[in-house]
C-alpha cells in the first residue's frame, strides 16, 4: 500500500472515531443527564388529572335533624372530546342535539338546543370532562341512550350528587342557596387551602350557605387516567387517585317544627289581611287604601342567649331551584316588585317605621334622663287623664283652632281619650298623647338630652346592624337633628329639607316620622329588656362539626353591650306590657282572650305574656301592623317579633298570629315539620281523600270544591280502602287531614 493510500485510510479513520465519539456523547447526555426530565416529560404527556368535587357539608337544625344536605340524582352529560372524535358535520350535530332535547322534553325536563350549545361552550369545563346538560332526568334515558351510543357519541347518563333542601321552601331566606360561581367570585373570595374554585364549582350565594361556605365546603379529589397521543383515554390509574373529603356540617340554633309553624301562621295571617275590606273611619273623605298585605316578617328569639330560633320572610321561595342555577326567566320572575320579591329577606333587610312598639325605648328615655315630672310631664304614677289630643308648646298660644294650627295638634288613633293614665296604663292602652309630651318636653327642655330618645334605641340595637350571621342586614335608621341636616347637605334633591322640628321629636316618640327599624332589630332590642339589658348579638349557629361527629369549633352566645335598666322602671314597663294581653282595655285583648286566634284561649295564666302593639302609617298605603311579645312575662323563654307590611291594626293581623304561635311554643306543642316531600304527599291526596271523608260521613264538603290533584295519572295517588292514600312512597292517613283542613275553615 503506498503512502497516498495509507494518508487516506488513516483520515478515514479519524473521522469515523469522531462520528462515533460525537454519537456517544449525545447517547450520554440523552441517558444520563436529561433523563430524568424526559421521563417527567413523558409521564406528562401520557397522564391527565380530573377533578372529583367533593360533597358539601350539610345544614342541621338543633335537634339533629337534616335540613340541607347531598341527593343522588340522573343527568345526561356530553363529553366534547368524544363529540369531536366523532367528527359529525353541523347538520348532524345539529340533528344529534336536536335529538336530545326531544328525549329529555319527553320525560317532562324542559331542554333546549341553545341550552346545550351553551353548556358544551361553558369554558369552565375542560376537554376531557363530561359537561352536564340535563339534571334529574328520567331513568328511562339511560336505557334510551345506552343502547344508541353510536347514535349519540360522548352522551351519558350517569348518577351525580347536588344539593337538596329536604323542606322545600320552608326556612329558605335562613339557609340560602347554592350556584355555580362566577367570574367575580372567582376573583374576589379566598377559599382555604386545598378548596380552591373552579369556575364549575357551586358555592353558597345566600343565607348560611354563603355565610359558612369555608366550612360547608370540602376538598376535592382527583382522578387520573392515561391517553395516548391521540388524546384517547387508555386507562385510568387507580394507585393515584386522591379520594374527596367532604365539607363539615353546620349545626343551626333553629328548630324546623318552630320553624314550620311561624311560616305557615305567617302566610295565613297575610291571606287573612287581603281577604279583609278596609273600614272607613268617620268624617273620612276619601277611600281607605286596600290591604295589599305584599309580605311580612316574623322572628322568634331566646333572650338568654340571642339564639334565633325561627326567623321567616314572606314570600319565600325553593332554593331546589338553583340547582345547576337559576334560568334567567325564574332569576327575573324572584327578583321582581310585581311578585313581592320572594328573594327579598324582610327579616334582616326590610325597614319598618316601629309605630307604637317603639314607645318602650322612649320610655327608658324619659324614666333615666329624669323627664317625668319635668313641664308637662306628669310623675311615672300620676294618674292623668288623656284628652286625646296635644297642642305643641312650640306653637302660638292664641292658635287653638285645628286650621290655625297646622303641624300643632297631634291626636291619638280615633281621636280616643283615656282616663287615668300612668307610666303601665299607657304602654296597656297605648296612649300617643303621653309619649307626645315625652317627646316635645326632651327636645325644648334644656335640662335634657335633645337626643335623649334616640340615644336610648340606639342603646337597644335599634338604628344599628345585629350583628346577625346572614348577608346583606340592614341598619334601618334613627333620625336626629344633625344626621337630617348632613342628608339633606349631601343630598338636597332627594332631601329638601334639613330643618328639625318640635314635632319630628314628638313623632319619633311614637316610632313615626323617619324611624326604621329591622324586624331583627325590633326582636333582639325587647330581647335585651326581656333579659334585663344585656344585648346579644343573634347567632344562628351553635356550632360545626366533621362527619364523624367530632365538634370542629363551638359558636357560643356573644355580648354587644349593657343597656342600664332601672329595677323600679322596669317592673313598671313589665306592668304596662302585661296589661297589653291581659287588661280588658289592653290593644291586644281580644287577640288573646277570644277564640279568634286558633278557636281557643290563650293560656295566660300559666304562660303570662308581656307585649306591644304597633301599628306604623305609611303615606299612601295602608298601615304596617307590628307586634311584639316576650313570654313567660317574668322570666321570658321567647320573644317574638311579627311585621306584615299593609295590613292594618296591630291589635288585629300581627297580635292574633303572635298569639297563634306562641300558644304552642310555650306549651310544646307544636308539630312535626313536614318535609317537602311529605307536603307534596299530603297535597296530592287531598282531593282523594275529600271523596272518601265524603263516602264516610256524607258530608259533601262543597268548600272544598276547588282543590285539584296535581299528581300525574300514572304516578297519581292511590287510595286504600282503609283511608290511607299511597303517593310517591308515602303513605297519608285521610282522616286526620281532612280533620285538619276543617279544623283551618273553621278557624278563619
Amino acid at each position: 500500500m503506498d503512502e497516498i493510500a495509507r494518508y487516506r485510510m488513516r483520515v478515514l479513520a479519524v473521522v469515523a472515531i469522531s462520528l462515533f465519539g460525537a454519537l456517544g456523547a449525545r447517547l450520554w447526555y440523552l441517558q444520563v443527564m436529561i433523563s430524568e426530565q424526559a421521563v417527567a416529560t413523558a409521564a406528562s404527556n401520557i397522564t391527565r388529572g380530573i377533578d372529583v368535587p367533593a360533597p358539601r357539608g350539610r345544614i342541621l337544625d338543633l335537634k339533629g335533624r337534616t335540613l340541607v344536605g347531598n341527593r343522588l340524582t340522573t343527568m345526561i352529560t356530553i363529553n366534547p372530546r368524544e363529540l369531536e372524535e366523532a367528527d359529525l358535520g353541523p347538520i348532524e350535530r345539529r340533528k344529534m342535539l336536536t335529538s336530545i332535547a326531544i328525549e329529555v322534553n319527553r320525560s317532562g325536563q324542559l331542554l333546549k338546543i341553545s341550552d346545550i350549545e351553551a353548556s358544551l361552550a361553558n369554558r369552565a369545563f375542560g376537554y376531557y370532562d363530561d359537561i352536564p346538560i340535563a339534571l334529574d332526568v328520567s331513568e328511562d334515558l339511560l336505557v334510551f341512550f345506552g343502547e344508541r351510543g353510536d347514535l349519540y357519541p360522548g352522551v351519558k347518563v350517569v348518577d351525580s350528587t347536588v344539593r337538596s333542601y329536604l323542606y322545600g321552601d320552608l326556612a329558605t331566606h335562613l339557609l340560602g342557596w347554592v350556584g355555580p360561581v362566577n367570574d367575580t367570585e372567582l376573583a374576589t373570595r379566598n377559599p382555604q387551602p386545598g378548596k380552591e374554585y373552579r369556575l364549575r364549582d357551586e358555592i353558597g350565594k345566600a343565607g348560611i350557605e354563603l355565610m359558612f361556605e369555608g366550612d360547608l365546603r370540602g376538598v376535592a379529589g382527583r382522578r387520573v387516567v392515561e391517553v395516548n397521543r391521540r388524546g384517547e383515554i387508555v386507562r385510568e390509574r387507580k394507585d393515584l387517585f386522591e379520594a374527596p373529603v367532604a365539607g363539615d356540617d353546620v349545626v343551626l340554633t333553629v328548630d324546623i317544627d318552630i320553624q314550620w309553624l311561624v311560616e305557615t301562621e305567617l302566610e295565613r295571617a297575610v291571606s287573612l289581611a287581603r281577604a279583609t275590606v278596609p273600614e272607613k273611619e268617620v268624617g273620612a273623605t276619601e277611600e281607605p287604601p286596600d290591604f295589599l298585605a305584599p309580605g311580612g316578617a316574623a322572628v322568634i328569639l331566646d333572650p338568654a342567649t340571642g339564639s334565633v330560633v325561627a326567623m321567616a320572610s314572606y314570600p319565600s321561595y325553593d332554593p331546589n331551584e338553583s340547582i345547576g342555577g337559576f334560568t334567567l326567566e325564574r332569576w327575573a320572575e324572584l327578583n321582581d316588585r310585581a311578585n313581592d320579591l320572594p328573594m327579598f329577606n324582610r327579616a334582616i333587610q326590610g325597614e319598618y317605621a316601629p309605630g307604637s312598639t317603639f314607645k318602650l325605648f322612649t320610655a327608658h328615655a324619659a324614666w333615666h334622663e329624669e323627664v317625668f315630672g319635668v313641664g308637662r310631664v306628669p310623675e311615672a304614677d300620676e294618674l292623668w287623664d288623656d284628652p286625646g289630643f296635644y297642642f305643641l308648646q312650640s306653637c302660638r298660644a292664641d292658635a287653638v283652632e285645628e286650621e290655625e294650627a297646622s303641624g300643632c295638634i297631634f291626636k291619638n288613633a280615633g281621636e280616643k281619650t283615656y282616663e287615668r293614665v300612668d307610666l303601665p296604663r299607657s304602654l296597656t292602652v297605648s296612649s300617643d298623647v303621653y309619649y307626645y309630651m315625652i317627646g316635645e318636653s326632651v327636645y325644648i327642655n334644656p335640662l335634657h338630652s335633645e337626643t335623649a330618645i334616640q340615644d336610648a334605641a340606639i342603646s337597644y340595637g335599634l338604628g344599628r346592624k345585629s350583628g346577625v350571621p346572614l348577608p346583606f342586614e340592614q341598619t334601618g335608621y334613627m333620625p336626629t337633628a344633625a344626621n337630617r341636616e348632613q342628608r339633606h347637605l349631601d343630598n338636597p334633591v332627594a332631601f329638601p329639607f334639613g330643618e328639625w322640628y318640635s314635632g319630628d321629636n314628638v313623632n319619633t316618640a311614637i316610632g313615626q316620622g323617619d324611624v326604621l327599624v329591622t324586624p331583627v332589630q325590633l326582636a333582639n332590642a325587647y330581647a335585651t329588656f326581656a333579659n334585663g339589658g344585656t344585648r346579644m348579638a343573634p347567632t344562628m349557629v351553635s356550632r360545626v362539626v366533621d362527619r364523624g361527629g367530632e365538634t370542629v369549633r363551638v359558636i357560643g352566645a356573644r355580648v354587644v353591650s349593657q343597656v342600664d335598666i332601672d329595677p323600679v322602671f322596669r317592673e313598671l314597663v313589665l306592668e304596662g306590657l302585661s296589661g297589653v294581653t291581659a287588661d280588658p282595655e289592653g290593644t291586644a285583648y281580644w287577640a288573646f282572650n277570644s277564640e279568634a286566634t286558633n278557636g281557643t284561649y290563650f293560656p295566660l295564666e300559666e304562660y303570662p305574656l308581656a307585649g306591644k302593639t304597633g301599628t306604623a302609617e305609611v303615606r299612601g298605603k295602608a298601615d304596617t301592623s307590628l307586634f311584639a311579645a316576650f313570654g313567660p312575662a317574668q322570666a321570658p323563654t321567647h320573644v317574638m317579633i311579627a311585621v306584615l307590611e299593609e295590613a292594618g291594626f296591630g291589635s288585629q293581623v300581627a297580635a292574633p298570629l303572635v298569639a297563634r304561635v306562641l300558644d304552642p311554643v310555650l306549651t310544646g306543642t307544636a308539630v312535626e315539620a313536614p318535609t317537602a316531600a311529605v307536603r307534596y304527599a299530603r297535597s296530592a291526596a287531598l282531593p282523594l281523600c275529600v271523596s272518601w271523608h265524603e263516602w264516610i260521613t256524607g258530608d259533601t264538603l262543597e268548600r272544598l270544591e276547588g282543590i285539584d290533584s296535581t299528581a300525574e295519572p300514572e304516578s297519581g295517588p292511590v287510595l286504600d280502602a282503609d283511608g290511607t292514600v299511597r303517593v310517591r312512597g308515602q303513605r297519608v292517613a285521610c282522616g286526620p287531614l281532612v280533620d285538619e283542613l276543617i279544623s283551618n275553615l273553621k278557624a278563619d
